[in-house]
């Protein structure tokens, strides 16, 4: 059983009932936290007026004993957090911070229509205008909470107060192309499945099935009317800027938010997941903070919850309750002044799959490691379970296909692109390195590996894989799966794609290719750290589809979200002469 499962358990079912105190404590405990110290807290309830007139619910949590003290501000929309953000609000407390917790607007039991992210600029710079005069605040203010909750964050951090000296952005990054789309494909499994789960107030947490049938859906524009109770039109705005360079991403507000990192003054301690679907936008928000040097990126084997799922033996890594003490740490840093103990300024600090401990980089991933490149080859035997190989040598040239059907996609199995688990649990749907069955035994996949390597290896960083392909459709997709094949299982490292219209992370707008032409692109699979054991092999599977993280490609051109059919195509790889490689950013 996984180190954290009692933990997690045993604060779950203490959510439900028992003494107040006895659940805070065992919280406490479980998460490893140091000796409370403050008795408890005293709660009160405010409808705050926004600048509009709408009033948002805020309940306010203020430790006992304490006049003025530092406040954490948390702002959310999800009625299942509600219940486990109140505790963990109440649990501040009583290491002597002030919570409050509010309602975004349109959501639970706050005022107002709910417009994903429209309103949380204004509405969260009016609720700071409003904290920092209340009594019960020291002058120090901070904010908190996952994804959506540190979209709220996002929306206001480049025009804070001088009272607010940090924010805790997890699981979360500024620039939506890099969570929606991967090279023209919409992911469906995080934008559809939560547009199913809010189209409006409420949570439509039994909706799954309604979600699977609209990423089926056929126009993709017209699934929210079928499927998600009515017309949304930021969902249709999202589906029709398929392309980097899309009208939509370039309004003034997608630009300002996507811009932010950019202009903020305060140290944040990022908290990222290797298996979070917003991972590679979250990284690149760090890439362009403003307060690097003084903030802090830890990155834990976690997915979108911050737990760790798959078929990975995780009982050694550290788990959700593992962060609360960094989060406490900091909190006590940069509202009360004391001194950091294990968080370093600056640094990246990251544990694998496979690691037995953080590891700490002045900047990851690693940008002086020369990566080990494997050319693709063995076409006769691509198409089955013994696989072609994945050689340091020159291969021979020759080609190797299979037909692409979008009736019949690869199913999604694990990997990073995967939110839907959080919220429709009845899919059975589960992100993370997950084991890959038999899906080399299906004839639209093409398995490719390396001998096996024989010392641990440690993979640090993004891999590549360049493919030159032809296909008879005039636009389609390429999906690859790394996977690593170990201790006699085939774990799902990274799953990315490409298209023939988006076939690099160059173009910005769609390529028009001819049917049968050759093309080369590039699939770039998102960074990680990864410890491969002796014995172990690499291996690539690739094919064209992986359902639901991905749309299925129609086989047809743009636009694909008014597409109401598909064709079969065949698709080619051409192999030899540098024409297919992997390349691997593996630690000498």
């Amino acid at each position: 059983m996984k180190k954290y499962v009692f933990g997690v358990l045993a604060v779950l079912f203490l959510f439900l009932g028992g003494a107040l105190f006895a659940r805070h404590e065992l919280f406490r405990r479980a998460a490893n936290l140091p000796e409370f110290t403050t008795g408890g807290w005293v709660a009160s309830v405010v409808e705050l007026p926004m600048r509009d007139g709408v009033k948002l619910h805020t309940e306010i949590y203020v430790p006992t004993g304490l006049e003025r003290a530092p406040t954490i501000l948390v702002r959310s929309p999800y009625e299942y957090l509600k219940p486990i953000e109140a505790m963990q609000c109440q649990t501040l407390t009583r290491f002597g911070y002030a919570c409050v917790l509010q309602d975004v607007r349109g959501q639970l039991a706050s005022e107002g229509e709910w417009e994903p992210i429209i309103h949380e600029r204004d509405d969260g710079l009016d609720t700071l205008a409003w904290l920092v005069k209340q009594p019960f605040v020291d002058g120090n203010i901070a904010m908190r909470g996952p994804s959506y909750l540190t979209c709220t964050q996002w929306a206001i951090a480049d025009a804070l107060p001088p009272e607010v000296k940090t924010l805790i952005p997890s699981v979360f990054g500024t620039d939506l192309r890099l969570v929606f789309f991967e090279r023209g494909l919409l992911r469906d499994d995080v934008l559809t499945a939560w547009a199913t789960l809010m189209p409006g107030r409420g949570m439509r947490q039994t909706a799954g099935n309604d979600y699977l049938a609209a990423a089926r859906s056929l126009p993709a524009i017209e699934a929210d009317e079928k499927f998600m109770t009515r017309k949304l039109p930021w969902y249709r705005d999202t589906l029709a800027a398929t392309a980097p360079d899309s009208a939509y991403w370039e309004t003034a507000q997608m630009r300002e938010f996507r811009a932010i990192p950019e202009r903020v003054k305060v140290p944040m301690l990022f908290v990222g997941a290797f298996f979070d679907p917003f991972f590679e936008a979250q990284r690149d928000t760090w890439e362009r903070l403003a307060t690097r040097d003084q903030s802090v990126f830890v990155i834990g084997p976690w997915n979108h919850l911050g737990l760790t799922s798959g078929d990975f033996d995780f009982s050694s890594s550290p788990g959700r309750l593992d962060q609360w003490p960094m989060m406490l740490e900091w909190f006590d840093h940069t509202l009360k002044g004391r001194p950091l103990r294990k968080l370093v300024p600056g640094q990246v600090q990251t544990w694998g799959v496979g690691d037995e401990a953080y590891r700490f980089h002045a900047a990851w991933p690693p940008k002086d490691l020369t990566p080990t490149s494997f050319e693709l080859g063995g076409a006769a035997q691509a198409n089955s379970c013994s696989g072609g190989v994945l050689s340091a040598t020159a291969t021979t040239s020759e080609e190797v296909g299979f037909k692409f059907d979008p009736a019949n996609p690869v199913p999604t199995r694990g990997g990073a692109s995967l939110l839907s688990f959080a919220f429709f649990r009845n899919l059975g749907i589960t992100p993370g390195p997950v084991e890959q069955g038999d899906s080399c035994t299906r004839d639209d996949v093409l398995t490719f590996r390396t001998e096996p390597v024989t010392a641990k290896t440690r993979l640090s960083g993004a891999a590549h894989l360049r493919l030159t392909v032809s296909s008879s459709a005039p636009d389609t997709a390429f999906v690859a799966r790394l996977i690593a094949e170990q201790n006699g299982q085939a774990l799902l490292v990274r799953e990315n794609a490409a298209t023939l219209a988006y076939p690099t992370a160059e173009v910005r707008s769609p390529q028009t290719v001819t049917p049968g032409a050759p093309v080369e692109l590039s699939i770039d699979f998102w960074p990680i750290e990864w410890v491969l054991p002796a014995g172990g092999r690499w291996r690539v599977d690739v094919t064209s589809s992986s359902f639901p993280a991905l749309h299925v490609h129609a086989n047809r051109a743009e636009p694909w979200q008014l597409e109401t059919g598909f064709e079969v195509a065949t698709q080619t790889l051409l192999l030899g002469e540098g024409k297919a490689r992997l390349e691997l950013p593996l630690v000498p």
